[in-house]
């Protein structure tokens, strides 16, 4: 590492507040930023020297570690022969042919046409137009509305800024259209169905329908964990219900997979644990580890073949100048091979394990942690002020940005809070050591917080 001196450091930050609008954008918490330099592992190392875990794969992404020389090499060799080409109409390049093959492997039986994507967001903006655009093939045009639910995180278009069901992201950025709706709880229900970590039940998804009317409603969305709306797990049985109501009211289901795909939850995909296939998967994030910006939707065999069989009149015109980018392709195809060759799939299921008892065991038993729950190798919890009775800490309080503070500063972990929920999504690579030093430093962070 080339040494940073301070005033060098000074002058980033300063270019940084003059010139960068980051993501949630707020200046003042640009003040004093941890500047990254580089990573290897789970580790990333700032412009200072101090080390860290990437206790969130930085944003669910970074699945197989930092680092790796191979995904550089990968970039470099196909920028050297191809860099880019047009994959409009009549054009192809084979990395984009090979990985839209490899992608059809691993996901669902059930799924066969790939479209890439640059992001999530775009994947489930995708979405969302190929059910519209089905249904319209079907003859039936007034199925046109798409039901998201409470808490989820769906991307940050203009529509899936509304799909997301977490108002602070709605804010300024409205008015909206009516054709996004969102589950809540009916005002009476009775079902015999195990609720998620969150209180919500599969059949809100059949009220809203109702509400709707099933002949105005193309598809539901939902992540099989909702992630960055604070990591809320499902129920064994929420998944099949939400299937068989999909089935019965015939609306297509899109799995947003963004965070939860590729190895994440102990499976290729998340919702291979419940039994359950969806119409549509939407993708991102870990198909290149975030090396280079990738995602896709990928349709069913159905919709695959309305798409192939189209009269001249109906073109499918949806498009993006970088879908099946030949270097992205080539980085998520060795990608790909890095966690089969390394079992990180399997890594992650073990891991996962380890980091949900280890949680459970240091802070089971704590006054102030609620509802830890886990999904693989993704998991979360809720700081209360009083565990015993359900009491929650007043959100001016910021206990979640307290806690996140101290397990960097004092810990050496960087993780994200959302409210009073700390949430974690460590590399596929980790190791048992590793998820140990995570448990420890959130044990000595909620004890130091919380004390007194």
């Amino acid at each position: 590492m080339t040494t940073i001196d301070e005033a060098t450091i000074a002058g980033l930050v300063q270019q940084d507040l003059a010139h960068l609008i980051h993501p949630q954008y707020y200046a003042p918490e640009h003040g004093n930023p941890v500047i990254f330099d580089h990573g290897e592992g789970v580790w990333l190392t700032d412009v200072r020297g101090k080390r860290y875990i990437d206790a969130l794969s930085s944003l669910w992404n970074v699945a197989v570690g930092h680092g790796r020389t191979e995904l550089a090499d990968a970039a470099a060799e196909q920028m050297r022969k191809l860099a880019f080409s047009n994959s409009y109409t009549g054009f192809s390049n084979v990395p984009a042919i090979q990985l839209a093959a490899k992608v059809s492997e691993l996901v669902y039986d059930n799924l066969e046409g790939v479209f890439f994507t640059n992001s999530g967001s775009e994947s489930n903006e995708g979405a969302f137009k190929a059910a519209r655009f089905f249904w319209n093939l079907r003859g039936r045009p007034s199925k046109v509305k798409i039901i998201a639910r409470e808490r989820a995180y769906h991307g940050g278009t203009l529509t899936t800024t509304a799909m997301t069901g977490l108002p602070a992201f709605w804010k300024y950025f409205g008015p909206f259209s009516g054709d996004v709706v969102h589950t809540a709880k009916p005002v009476a229900l009775e079902c015999d169905c195990t609720p998620n970590t969150d209180g919500e039940c599969g059949h809100w998804l059949e009220a809203a329908i109702l509400r709707e009317g099933a002949d105005t409603v193309a598809a539901f969305i939902a992540e099989p964990v909702k992630g960055a709306g604070g990591v809320w797990t499902p129920s064994d049985d929420y998944f099949r219900v939400i299937r068989e109501i999909c089935d019965r009211y015939e609306v297509l289901f899109i799995a947003d997979e963004v965070i939860t795909g590729f190895g994440r939850t102990g499976r290729w995909f998340a919702l291979e644990r419940f039994g359950v296939q969806p119409d549509i998967l939407s993708i991102a994030k870990a198909i290149t580890s975030g090396y280079v910006p990738m995602g896709a939707f990928i349709v069913s065999a159905e919709i695959m073949e309305a798409l192939q069989t189209l009269p001249t009149e109906s073109r499918f015109m949806h498009a993006y100048t970088n879908s099946a980018h030949p270097t992205a392709a080539a980085v998520g195809l060795r990608n790909l091979r890095i966690m089969e060759e390394e079992h990180l799939v399997e890594n992650a299921a073990a891991m996962g394990d380890r980091l949900g008892d280890g949680l459970r065991r240091a802070l089971g038993g704590q006054g102030h942690v609620a509802n830890i729950r886990n999904l693989g190798l993704i998991a979360g919890f809720t700081l209360v002020a009083d565990a015993e009775r359900g009491t929650p800490y007043e959100a001016a309080q910021g206990i979640g940005r307290q806690v996140a503070t101290h397990m960097r500063e004092q810990g050496q972990v960087i993780t994200r809070f959302v409210g009073d929920q700390i949430v974690l999504a460590p590399p596929l690579v980790i190791r048992p050591e590793e998820i140990d030093h995570i448990v420890g430093a959130i044990e000595a962070a909620v004890r130091a917080v919380t004390a007194g």
